[in-house]
């Protein structure tokens, strides 16, 4: 039986459902610490035939879409473009998930977190942008706690978007994982789910557990991209903090490996932190970038059938996985493949396929442990 996807339109604030509106050339993407964005197109014949109220039912910033696959909530945001094409006859629509909305809130008093758990500072924030009238969009915020304490201060002059001031709480050092996932309630309402992970979200690798992700290449992988970015690599990172010229709060971080006796040349960067006050905040901040950027971090791209096993549905960004691939860029080393490594899922990719094959494709990267 042929995969169903349906398409559920709702009002954002009180999620009641506006209209089930058949769409082509979808693709969606789930990220892992950033809001993840759909598109999608309503064919103009379909709202004739149908009689589908598009203009009151896909309103943009004010209207939600959901995802369903067979049963399941498999992706959920806010629409935040769309657009008619007179030649066409179409309407196209662009949303991110609901994390987006958070991008859109601003800290508008100032907040002072003396040495509390970091998760507690993220839901918090989280929970006093859906405090205010009109603010609740309804996701529900978790409660777990990380047992690593951070000393921060969000001053109401600096009017810092509420996602940036989680992300970068993320960023540090012994951070941690976040974003909004959708799930169908015992009623079957689709809902709004936070996460907070601490060290990370998702299934570490087990090669002795039988439901363990392994993608391989011949395999079930159809095809691959492979880039090694060395433009973004660096071994001292200098990070620049407020204030203006020699008053400007400064912290310098050396990469922990050194990269210099490796063989690396000397490189630096720089990355500024206009809100951070605290010199040791800064220089964790800092320290986190330069770990990232040490070395030249493959992310590799793998296009997976969503029908063959793993079946998607079956993993999640933050999973681990392991990638064993064959061929000209990995020759056979002896050992039966050409690579063998652990990866980790940060960004999948879903493209129903209503006039292909449904596909996946999943942006991985090395495990931080």
């Amino acid at each position: 039986m042929a995969t169903q996807y349906r398409y559920l339109f709702a009002d954002l604030i009180t999620n009641d459902i506006l209209a089930e509106i058949p769409l082509t050339n979808v693709s969606f993407t789930q990220a892992l610490n950033t809001p993840g964005s759909f598109s999608g197109t309503i064919l103009g014949s379909d709202v004739q035939e149908q009689g589908y109220d598009i203009p009151n039912s896909t309103i943009p910033a004010r209207t939600a879409i959901y995802v369903d696959r067979d049963g399941v909530l498999i992706w959920g945001g806010i629409i935040w473009l769309r657009s008619w094409d007179s030649d066409s006859q179409h309407w196209t629509f662009s949303a991110r998930e609901f994390g987006s909305y958070f991008e859109r809130r601003r800290i508008t008093d100032t907040l002072v977190y003396n040495n509390q758990d970091q998760l507690f500072i993220a839901q918090d924030l989280l929970n006093l942008a859906q405090a205010v009238t009109g603010g609740d969009i309804g996701v529900v915020v978790p409660s777990n706690v990380s047992g690593v304490n951070r000393t921060r201060v969000y001053y109401d002059y600096e009017f810092k978007d509420v996602w940036s001031a989680i992300k970068d709480l993320s960023n540090q050092q012994d951070g941690f994982d976040f974003n909004i996932d959708v799930a169908y309630d015992s009623n079957l309402e689709p809902r709004k789910y936070a996460y907070t992970s601490y060290p990370y979200r998702g299934i570490t690798y087990n090669a002795n557990n039988a439901d363990a992700l392994v993608f391989e290449f011949p395999g079930n992988i159809v095809s691959y991209e492979w880039p090694d970015d060395g433009s973004v690599v660096a071994n001292t990172m200098y990070g620049i903090g407020p204030q203006s010229n020699e008053a400007k709060i400064r912290a310098t971080a050396v990469s922990p490996i050194d990269q210099i006796a490796a063989g690396y040349p000397f490189l630096e960067d720089t990355i500024s932190y206009t809100d951070q006050y605290d010199p040791t905040l800064l220089y964790q901040q800092t320290l986190g970038e330069v770990t990232a950027k040490q070395v030249p971090v493959p992310t590799p791209k793998i296009v997976i059938p969503a029908y063959i096993s793993p079946v998607l549905g079956s993993y999640k960004t933050g999973d681990q996985c392991l990638l064993r691939i064959t061929d000209d860029r990995f020759p056979n080393n002896g050992s039966g493949f050409g690579l063998t490594e652990v990866f980790r899922i940060v960004a999948i990719t879903v493209q129903p396929g209503e006039n292909g094959p449904e596909r996946v494709t999943l942006t991985l990267t090395l495990p931080t442990s």
